[in-house]
């Protein structure tokens, strides 16, 4: 399931820092809501693999040092998700939240507006897909000092990639379709290489364009949970081209 949110906002600026922001409204919704699915996805699962992504329009906009500038003071927050059932908390969670002001750092965010999109349909075996928000590639070995981000440029990071998208793939759909994982084929198309900041961190992300070739359940899979690492933090959301 698929959505976007008009979120308002009494001033311009927001802190560079901006998916921190949308992730504490998601939570603080999802809490008000049911305390029972925020607390198996952020506390007795924190580390587990979460099946929706989302990313941010902010027409106009200017990014400075640590703020970004928002003339038209209007975010539309993108959100997807594989679970029909965690679609229907997200819709829920925000229509009772609608009009309430939630604070962040030197402003307000009011909800305004929340609208279904209507998803498109995967029959075949290959897929071409464009970045909504960055895709992350990530290798982490055990602690955030031993953790780095990768550019799809390299074959490094394409290597890395095709890692995560394995794990991604086996934690949501088990080892019994392992050999469906391992026949996916995915080219680079186009890719810019963007830096953004993530919890007083600048990650390395990727604005691309793949083709993934694989079977169609994968394929849907991953167009509406999302592509890479950190989907639940606002990276790795696409759209079918």
């Amino acid at each position: 399931m698929r959505f976007n949110v008009e979120l308002l906002l009494d001033q311009e600026s927001i802190p560079k820092d901006k998916n921190r922001i949308i992730l504490s409204l998601l939570k603080y919704n999802f809490s008000s809501y049911d305390k029972e699915y925020y607390s198996e996805i952020y506390e007795e699962g924190k580390n587990r693999t979460k099946d929706f992504t989302f990313s941010l329009y902010m027409r106009n906009c200017t990014f400075l040092r640590e703020e970004i500038m928002i003339p038209d003071k209007k975010i539309i927050l993108n959100f997807s998700t594989y679970s029909a059932e965690e679609g229907i908390i997200f819709y829920n969670s925000f229509l009772r939240n609608k009009g309430m002001k939630y604070p962040i750092k030197n402003n307000v965010m009011k909800i305004n507006r929340i609208n279904l999109v209507k998803e498109k349909t995967i029959c075949t075996d290959e897929a071409i897909y464009k970045a909504m928000s960055p895709i992350v590639a990530r290798s982490h070995s055990g602690d955030n000092n031993k953790t780095w981000y990768h550019s799809l440029t390299s074959k490094e990071g394409q290597e890395v990639f095709m890692n995560n998208l394995k794990y991604q793939l086996k934690d949501a759909f088990g080892e019994d379709r392992i050999l469906d994982f391992e026949e996916l084929e995915i080219e680079v198309l186009h890719n810019k290489e963007v830096k953004v900041k993530n919890y007083g961190i600048e990650v390395v992300g990727n604005v691309c364009r793949l083709k993934i070739k694989g079977k169609p359940y994968i394929l849907d899979y991953l167009y509406k949970a999302g592509i890479g690492s950190q989907k639940s933090s606002g990276f790795g959301m696409v759209d079918l081209v």
